[in-house]
């Protein structure tokens, strides 16, 4: 991916151009169509998500409590730690977003280990503004 692409992601609007290069070769855009589930409550927890366009929601035990738009984050469990998935992610229109792969987190944190951090303290600080 165009390092470029990524300023256009709010998690990445403070990262400056160096490691924007550094961390792109790591990620990929993907489009789900309406209705698509993303994630499934319960599934173990493989990929990061950063919502570029498009709407979800979030479901937990068949309720929803939160709903997504551009510059959400999801997923973020699997950038931080491999556990089990705690809701549902559901598309409700279609939706384009960066994706980051679990198993690329160990390249990452050898390959840039401050960018990661740096990653990784911005998600939990958006995590705990939900």
């Amino acid at each position: 991916m165009d390092p470029s692409t990524l300023k256009k992601f709010e998690l990445f609007k403070d990262v400056d151009e160096a490691a924007l290069g550094k961390i792109a070769p790591f990620t990929m855009l993907v489009e789900f169509p309406e209705g698509k589930t993303v994630i499934q409550e319960g599934g173990f927890s493989n990929d990061f998500y950063a919502i570029e366009s498009g709407t979800a929601k979030v479901e937990r035990g068949g309720e929803q409590i939160a709903d997504l738009g551009p510059g959400d984050v999801f997923g973020e469990q699997g950038l931080l730690e491999r556990q089990e998935r705690s809701a549902s992610v559901v598309t409700t229109a279609p939706l384009r977003a960066l994706k980051i792969e679990h198993w690329e987190i160990p390249r990452m944190r050898k390959a840039m280990p401050e960018v990661l951090d740096q990653l990784q303290k911005t998600i939990e600080e958006r995590s705990a503004g939900r």
